[in-house]
């Protein structure tokens, strides 16, 4: 009851009706995500809007308290973080994933358990590398795979998870656009990359003491690529890459409902394996043998009024 009170009270601050669903309930853990809308003041338009309560045994897992609960090693953030839940997703009878944000502190993607009546934490790494392991969104995303689901990190790198036993695959930078066996395709649009031109260096200054001169860097585009992974460990097999960074592509729904009435869609989600198996060729072999390349006849769309780079 005290979870779903907040809930209602959160979302009448907000404006915005809503009504609690129960998304699990076993061992005293309750998870209630409430979805409505509300109208926007500024635009006139209707907003839709999502609030997630966690609570074991009665309370509510909200505040500094659940920095404990998500770092009993102690390695968390300096200070104790007010820790709430963004999100949250029952896994068949094996716990829940937890999205928990601070605003003083990463999100934590946080797999819960009672064992032996006593709640455990256990963080999810969405990389290896701890400078990269930030998710992008709080969304569990669908990974066309059963028994799994997407993340996206805020490298653009999409996460495979494995509900039982609980198993997270980066598979790198890219969108999910379709899963055949044991591989994975990836697309990954048009941008930009930060490139070094000369090193960070110590120099002496007019008065003999040493100065540090950062380093010169500058932002460079870079191609519309796509990428075919494995699944087991997200190891590359084949890449193609645009001729030139004009080539994009297609309007394409990575999520399905994720784009408004308005948007253009040239792809929908429901559509994008078939529209894989017609524009993409791979042909497996051994590492660094493999080939991907797209089907004669099929063309990218070009960025209007862009000159090649």
């Amino acid at each position: 009851m005290r979870a779903r009170r907040a809930l209602i009270l959160i979302l009448s601050l907000l404006g915005a009706s809503a009504a609690a669903d129960t998304v699990y309930n076993r061992d005293g853990l309750v998870v209630e995500v409430s979805a409505g809308s509300r109208q926007d003041w500024n635009t006139g338009q209707r907003q839709h809007t999502r609030a997630t309560a966690i609570t074991f045994q009665g309370k509510t897992l909200c505040g500094n308290d659940v920095t404990d609960l998500l770092y009993p090693d102690g390695n968390g953030p300096p200070r104790r973080a007010f820790y709430c839940p963004n999100g949250a997703m029952a896994l068949d009878g094996a716990g829940v994933l937890a999205f928990f944000t601070s605003g003083s502190a990463d999100t934590v993607l946080a797999h819960l358990q009672v064992v032996n009546g006593s709640l455990r934490a256990q963080r999810v790494d969405v990389s290896k590398d701890p400078g990269r392991n930030k998710v992008q969104v709080t969304r569990f995303l669908d990974a066309r795979l059963p028994g799994w689901t997407r993340v996206e990190t805020a490298w653009n790198e999409t996460v495979l998870i494995r509900h039982a036993p609980l198993q997270a695959n980066n598979l790198g930078p890219g969108r999910l656009l379709d899963i055949d066996g044991d591989v994975a395709y990836l697309a990954v649009p048009a941008g930009s990359k930060v490139i070094e031109i000369e090193p960070t260096k110590r120099v002496k200054d007019a008065y003999g003491y040493m100065q540090i001169v950062p380093a010169v860097t500058k932002f460079v585009p870079t191609p519309t690529a796509f990428r075919v992974v494995r699944l087991a460990d997200g190891r590359e097999l084949a890449r193609w890459e645009a001729k030139d960074t004009c080539q994009q592509l297609p309007a394409m729904q990575f999520d399905p409902g994720s784009s408004s009435v308005s948007s253009k869609i040239d792809v929908p989600y429901e559509d994008l394996p078939a529209w894989r198996a017609k524009a993409l060729r791979f042909t497996p072999g051994p590492p660094g043998k493999a080939t991907l390349r797209m089907t004669p006849g099929v063309e990218l769309p070009h960025k209007p009024h862009c000159t090649p780079a």
